[in-house]
């Protein structure tokens, strides 16, 4: 037997809200269906990773979950303002990272934003945009 990651379940108190949110995020349909809202996420858009990192002494277990997302094309500020104008909030824009920020939805559940490919590729090998 072989298991795999059927889904990610997000609290919120207003679901169908979140659901929009997150389906502007990354382009997918919400879908009412059966066993609640949810995204429909093709073939191609799961999960390409699930990073472990060390949790602060201080922190709650589980309590630093949070997604990380990447656009597709164009740059990471214009991501960022695309999210912003769904109803994100930007919560670490530190200069000293230029590569990954640090947002939430609009029920507060963090997330972050990292450069697409073409700028990963392009700060891999010096390149300024």
């Amino acid at each position: 037997m072989t298991t795999h990651l059927r889904r990610l379940t997000i609290p919120a108190q207003d679901p169908a809200a979140l659901a929009r949110f997150w389906g502007g995020v990354l382009l997918r349909p919400v879908i009412n269906g059966s066993d609640g809202i949810h995204l429909q996420m093709v073939e191609g858009n799961e999960p390409q990773a699930l990073y472990f990192t060390q949790a602060a002494a201080q922190s709650v277990p589980g309590g630093g979950l949070f997604l990380s997302v990447g656009a597709l094309c164009g740059t990471l500020a214009d991501e960022v303002e695309r999210l912003i104008s769904l109803g994100a909030v930007l919560l670490n824009d530190s200069p000293g990272d230029l590569r990954s920020v640090m947002m939430a939805d609009p029920e507060g559940h963090q997330f972050m934003v990292e450069l697409c490919d073409e700028e990963l590729i392009d700060d891999e090998i010096g390149l300024t945009r």
